[in-house]
């Protein structure tokens, strides 16, 4: 039994709600019991993903508490049927009521305490799943999960960003400086101090793209988790970081793609966190042997970085010996460089399936799928007026309505081929060319009429 962890898991526990009570303003709000009482389901539902001690679990449960009147003490026959029941049951967490509240209260004020709160859930998650010594990606997802649930509430109901420097989560959960180096057995800092890293705002300042956000908080989180158990000498379950990205064009694939190498640089997983991106054409020669002279100058590039390789599907057909030899050559960089080379293979969902199964090694180093829907109408519209805000463009109501009409339009025509944000990008770029040419006919004009976009410059559309 890791007595003096579970000791220390419930010392930060403490710590950080305390901390957190004592700045929330409004005592009345704050329901201590039922805070403790969905930790400690949040914590069967993680462990209930692996394959957790149930002795270990319940020693954990009877931890969670923040007052000395809500400590609750657990028999280990009802853990373990509890621990079944989640196995065996679809459960999903709902946002609990003290947490509506708590969201109520940040939107008539402009605060953020609600989303402080589900940082420090997030942070006791993670410390809560490594009780385990067998670490699964599953219980990675299900914190990310529980996490996403609560901050999706705190975003639809207009809770502004967290920015007080005073209430800092990662603090609070530490319980003051200077304790992990005391204590061998206490809850490292993962990452920049447990924090996320800092390029996953970049991830969820994109329009849409709500699957992909999720499944690659799953990665960092699992990555967090394995730093933890490699920092206190404990067995790290071998992973593979390389990705299949599928979906049609101009759905983000390659800025996502540039975003996670640099989350991967701030975990540790890649020295630079640069991205190379390449196509058939960059890999493949004209000649026999000249193929794999090529494709090791593009893997040399992308050490310490991710090579991201679109429409990958090229590289597999039919008596094409030079894609092959692209493939052979690519395959025995993974392996010999797995620890500072991550590949991203992007391209159509059924040509990229088909391009994985084709090959066994291929089949073995990419096993995670992460799949890009196509902008509905309303996201290709944000995506749109976000190109003109940051070109310092203004719509009128007339030309808005007109942008909004079309991207309905083409979106419900869409085929495979469409072309999402690129075709949101070649409308945007049409539009202020006509702007450029009308304003260009007049003697003379106000900032405001260089600025704004009438329907007149959208003429193309109609």
């Amino acid at each position: 039994m890791k007595t003096d962890y579970i000791k220390t898991l419930h010392d930060n526990y403490q710590s950080a709600l305390g901390s957190f009570m004592r700045e929330f303003p409004d005592k009345s709000l704050i329901d201590s019991a039922s805070i403790d009482a969905f930790v400690r389901s949040c914590a069967v539902s993680i462990w209930a993903k692996g394959d957790a001690d149930p002795e270990e679990c319940r020693a954990v449960l009877s931890e969670i508490y923040t007052l000395a009147g809500n400590r609750r003490y657990y028999d280990l026959t009802e853990v373990s049927k509890t621990l079944e029941f989640y196995k065996t049951h679809n459960t999903e967490q709902s946002v609990p009521e003290f947490f509506v509240k708590l969201v109520r209260y940040d939107a008539l004020r402009m605060t953020s305490f609600s989303r402080v709160l589900a940082e420090i859930f997030e942070l006791m998650f993670i410390r809560f799943a490594v009780i385990d010594d067998r670490m699964e990606y599953a219980e990675a997802s299900q914190i990310t999960a529980l996490y996403e649930k609560l901050t999706y509430f705190c975003n639809s109901n207009g809770v502004v960003p967290r920015q007080s420097k005073e209430l800092d989560p990662y603090s609070m959960v530490e319980g003051g400086a200077g304790a992990e180096e005391q204590d061998p057995n206490a809850p490292v800092r993962i990452g920049g101090e447990g924090r996320d890293p800092e390029s996953m705002k970049e991830l969820d300042e994109l329009v849409g793209l709500e699957n992909v956000k999720t499944e690659i908080r799953s990665i960092v989180n699992f990555a967090k988790i394995q730093a933890i158990r490699k920092r206190r000498g404990l067995k790290v379950f071998p992973i593979s970081y390389h990705l299949v990205f599928i979906g049609n064009p101009g759905t983000g694939k390659t800025t996502v793609a540039r975003i996670v190498a640099k989350v991967y640089k701030e975990l540790g997983l890649l020295s630079k966190g640069h991205l190379t991106e390449v196509d058939r054409s960059g890999l493949v020669a004209g000649y026999v042997g000249q193929t794999a002279i090529k494709t090791q100058e593009v893997i040399s590039r992308s050490m310490g970085g991710i090579l991201f390789i679109d429409e990958a599907y090229m590289l597999s057909s039919e008596r094409d010996v030079f894609g092959q030899e692209a493939i052979d050559t690519l395959l025995k960089a993974m392996e010999d460089h797995r620890d500072d080379l991550i590949v991203i293979v992007a391209g159509y969902e059924s040509l990229m399936k088909t391009f994985i199964e084709s090959n066994p090694g291929l089949k073995s180093r990419f096993n995670r799928f992460i799949h890009f829907e196509d902008y509905t109408p309303q996201e290709l519209f944000d995506i749109f007026t976000g190109l003109c805000k940051k070109n310092q463009y203004t719509l009128s109501e007339d030309a808005e309505v007109l942008v909004k009409e079309y991207f309905r339009q083409v979106y419900e025509a869409r085929t495979e081929s469409f072309g999402n944000g690129r075709a949101v990008r070649n409308c945007f770029e049409k539009m202020i060319t006509n702007q450029a040419n009308r304003m260009a006919q007049c003697e003379e004009a106000s900032l405001e009429e260089i600025q704004t976009i009438v329907k007149e410059d959208l003429a193309f559309l109609a």
